[in-house]
């Protein structure tokens, strides 16, 4: 029997699946990506948090061009990259053998260890146990996807020219989908709240008010109606580790309207001046050195020190765009004075301050006596950045030697 006039090629092609909140599960994940509250560590946590959604963000176009076995095993991925991110910061001793492939990476042994030996792990485990149990069952049913067990498994299920049924088959596949998806975006976060608690805890303006500027933000309204739920942000309150930093931050002066706008937002109202200085405390050193140049002149808009920290006053410039760099902003002194030059219908000027220039946008002209308070300023605050920074050489010396004698007697 002769195929050759038999277009054959057009069967192998993989058929799409609709998934109409495709775009809705990208943005949730932003939630995630966006949770990275700065910390220093041996082992960065937030990398695999970032690339749990990544893999997560790959099942849903997966699942949307067909490929929903693939789509399956990349949101088991998600899990597995969690609790392996999980893992390494909490052993960072563990990154080189992870790194060179070793063995000894596969969940069964790092999940004993991790009950073991990271007490909030162990801790979300218990106080969400419920939820796990679930997640425990879904994997099964992932697996089932994966390992094509089953006639749902196989894509001839949903691609065969046979039509009765095919519609409900295809409802069937996206609802197990999709609630294996939910509900892995929500174990993501779970297991992104044993690093820190700050996307919870931040949800309490009282506490913010007592907070430093951070990276951090909390998770939307929108995320934990969705995700998480009223109910299991109250269970996750009686961790240690949300606990523990509810205490230490309570324990703090909460920041008045003045001096929150001013550390969180770089925001300056000189009527503002008074407030700001019975908190001056609270304040940086380059918060007070930016609210004392603002002093200077009325017509000072703006100030970045180190070309790089931003802050901003009442007055209103013509140009309200910002730029962060040294590098742009030297631009515009090539074959000029330090001072007055013009700058896009304003004028700059550059000040040293701490080893580093400050740039310094005003509305008009600065005259010689504000120069000169500006520049007397720049020198007080030259003295007490050596001091501060002569304090932290100490310091760091004193670190290095105690890091010395303990590798000399052993670590423990």
């Amino acid at each position: 029997m002769q195929f050759e006039n038999v277009e054959t090629a057009g069967h192998w092609n993989i058929k799409p699946l609709p998934l109409p909140k495709a775009k809705e599960y990208l943005e949730d994940l932003n939630d995630l990506r966006f949770s990275d509250s700065g910390m220093l560590s041996e082992v960065n946590p937030f990398f695999f948090v970032n690339e749990a959604c990544q893999l997560l963000a790959n099942s849903v176009k997966l699942f949307e061009l067909g490929y929903f076995d693939c789509a399956f095993y990349s949101v088991r991925q998600a899990i597995e990259m969690s609790l392996s991110g999980l893992y390494l910061f909490s052993n960072p001793e563990k990154l080189k053998g992870w790194r060179n492939l070793d063995k000894g990476f596969e969940l069964k042994t790092i999940v004993p260890e991790l009950n073991v030996g990271k007490e909030e792990f162990a801790d979300i485990k218990e106080l969400f146990s419920d939820f796990f149990d679930r997640i425990a069952e879904e994997k099964k049913l992932m697996n089932k996807y994966v390992h094509k067990q089953g006639y749902k498994s196989l894509y001839f299920h949903y691609n065969s020219f046979n039509s009765q049924g095919k519609t409900e088959r295809i409802s069937s596949l996206t609802k197990d989908f999709e609630t294996t998806l939910h509900d892995t975006i929500t174990a993501v976060a779970l297991y992104r709240l044993v690093i820190d608690p700050y996307p919870i805890l931040m949800l309490d303006n009282d506490i913010v008010t007592r907070m430093p500027d951070l990276m951090a933000e909390s998770f939307s309204k929108r995320f934990v109606e969705k995700y998480i739920s009223d109910e299991y942000v109250e269970r996750y309150k009686e961790s240690k580790i949300y606990k523990g930093y509810y205490d230490y931050f309570k324990s703090q002066p909460s920041q008045n309207e003045a001096v929150y706008a001013l550390i969180h937002w770089q925001l300056f109202e000189r009527k503002d001046y008074n407030q700001v200085k019975e908190q001056k405390d609270l304040l940086s050193m380059h918060d007070m050195a930016a609210v004392d140049i603002f002093m200077c002149s009325h017509k000072i808009g703006s100030v970045i020190i180190d070309g790089c920290m931003s802050y901003s006053s009442e007055t209103q410039l013509k140009d309200s765009s910002l730029v962060i760099g040294g590098a742009y902003y030297e631009e515009f002194f090539k074959g000029q004075a330090d001072y007055n030059v013009a700058y896009k219908g304003d004028y700059i000027s550059r000040f040293h301050l701490n080893d580093s220039m400050t740039y310094v946008k005003h509305n008009d002209v600065l005259e010689k006596e504000e120069l000169s308070k500006i520049l007397g300023l720049c020198e007080h605050y030259r003295k007490l950045f050596a001091v501060v920074n002569e304090h932290l050489k100490e310091l760091m010396a004193q670190m290095n030697v105690s890091n010395k004698y303990a590798d000399g007697h052993g670590r423990k």
